[in-house]
């Protein structure tokens, strides 16, 4: 696959990808897909300006007729991109992975992500018969500024639950922390919280492709210390950090402790089935049971779908579902029957909105949730032959319920697991959940030594 990846190209800056290969892809994206008016936008990447001015060269050199959104939020771009009638998308970018990464994601005419199997495969096929030029070449091109008509489009739906009075959201009492991570979405959330009204702490907010301060990934740990640091000091209501092109989200209560997004989506979920009886939402399969149960207390219907942006966002647009969310901190929202958005700038919209009418700290709200059932930590191991540790697990579990969605899942009464192969390593990918923790413990160590064992 090289740098052409399940959902989009990225690879090592210098090593698997640079501007000339970029100027190649931009060429090829030109002969895959009928779309005559581009729009392209990037992140705040090393490379990633001259990576935007090759793509653009690539596709003008096929006839196509290019505009630039400059530095942006993967958000904010496919946001004008609909909006703006563009008939595809590029976002250059390498999202939440380190700093040595570089690539892109591509948008079609109907905002979905081309992935791989819905034609990066084709589109790798075309670059391998383009050969690279000795420079990239210079090819000019106009740009445009959405970011306060995102704004203003952010602040007007994201109250689609419970519709608060007056502004948009209320004053928190003691405001947000949000840590941009130095990626490019700073200004996206600084003119919103202006638009808001709310009082805000924006954490490196500055971009800088060597993300100098913690690693562009929410999901991480180390990545989430300075925001909960920030909330404690502050006393603020929420906090949450954004990845590097601003659109994962993750968030953390006034504890400073982080919110798993199954958890988050429930309340996001309680406010919009309020206002939407019996409307569908769109969960992953890795996410905690605690999703889908609360999506059918609340007389919504939950809808699973296989991990992974395309797939959820294919499932929200087949069964009309009005939220999606992520596992991994992407969350999705329908504006429209032909429009649906994945923004991090709506979801904190919605959760500062429904912290205000809740009048409940947001870790009052998350932990009866949370001490439904017991997780334990994602486990990833390394295994030469992954399809042989599969026939393992499945050998070892005979009578169980088995689910092959997503990899395979497993339903043993006191445990439900789920283990998967990674896309792009010599991975499996075991998450687990329990009735206790003790449970929980217990048979994450099993599985681990049973999908190490030869």
């Amino acid at each position: 696959m090289g740098v052409f990846k399940t959902y989009d190209i990225r690879g090592v800056y210098g090593r698997e990808i640079d501007e000339r290969l970029v100027y190649r892809i931009g060429r090829a994206l030109a002969r895959h897909l009928p779309a005559r008016t581009w729009l392209v936008g990037y992140d705040a990447r090393e490379h990633s300006a001259a990576f935007y001015r090759a793509v653009a060269a690539g596709l003008a050199d096929e006839g196509r007729v290019v505009t630039g959104t400059g530095l942006a939020s993967t958000p904010q771009l496919h946001f004008t991109q609909v909006h703006g009638g563009f008939a595809a998308g590029v976002m250059v970018t390498a999202s939440h992975n380190p700093k040595e990464y570089h690539g892109c994601k591509v948008f079609d005419g109907a905002g979905g992500s081309v992935s791989y199997e819905k034609g990066l495969d084709r589109v790798e096929a075309i670059v391998a018969g383009i050969p690279a030029p000795e420079r990239v070449p210079d090819r000019p091109f106009p740009e445009i500024d959405s970011v306060d008509e995102y704004i203003a489009f952010v602040a007007e739906h994201a109250g689609q639950g419970r519709k608060p009075t007056g502004r948009a959201v209320q004053r928190p009492a003691q405001g947000v922390v949000i840590d941009v991570s130095n990626g490019s979405a700073g200004r996206v959330f600084s003119r919103l919280v202006d638009r808001l009204g709310v009082e805000a702490l924006i954490l490196n907010a500055e971009p800088d492709g060597r993300f100098p301060n913690h690693d562009p990934n929410p999901l991480k740990e180390e990545s989430r210390r300075q925001a909960a640091a920030a909330v404690l000091e502050r006393k603020a209501d929420v906090g949450v950090v954004l990845d590097g092109d601003g659109d994962r989200i993750l968030f953390v209560d006034e504890k400073g402790q982080g919110i798993e997004n199954y958890f988050l989506s429930c309340l996001v979920a309680e406010e919009l089935l309020a206002a939407r009886p019996g409307a569908s939402i769109v969960y992953d399969h890795i996410s905690s049971r605690v999703l889908p149960e609360r999506i059918a207390e609340l007389g919504g219907t939950a809808v699973v779908s296989k991990v992974g942006y395309t797939h959820l966002y294919d499932r929200m647009v087949a069964t009309g579902a009005m939220f999606g969310a992520e596992t991994s901190g992407h969350v999705y929202f329908k504006v429209s029957d032909t429009y649906y958005t994945e923004s991090a700038a709506w979801a904190l919209t919605a959760v500062l909105g429904l912290l205000t009418r809740r009048r409940s700290p947001l870790s009052a709200l998350v932990d009866p949730l949370r001490r439904r059932y017991a997780q334990a930590p994602e486990i990833n191991v390394e295994v030469p032959d992954k399809d042989a540790a599969l026939r393992r697990v499945e050998g070892a579990f005979p009578g169980a319920k088995v689910d092959r969605l997503d990899g395979l899942s497993f339903d043993l009464g006191d445990c439900w697991f789920n283990v998967r192969p990674s896309n792009t390593e010599p991975l499996l990918r075991l998450r687990l959940e329990a009735r206790t923790a003790a449970v929980a413990a217990a048979r994450a160590a099993e599985l681990e030594r049973l999908l190490r064992s030869r």
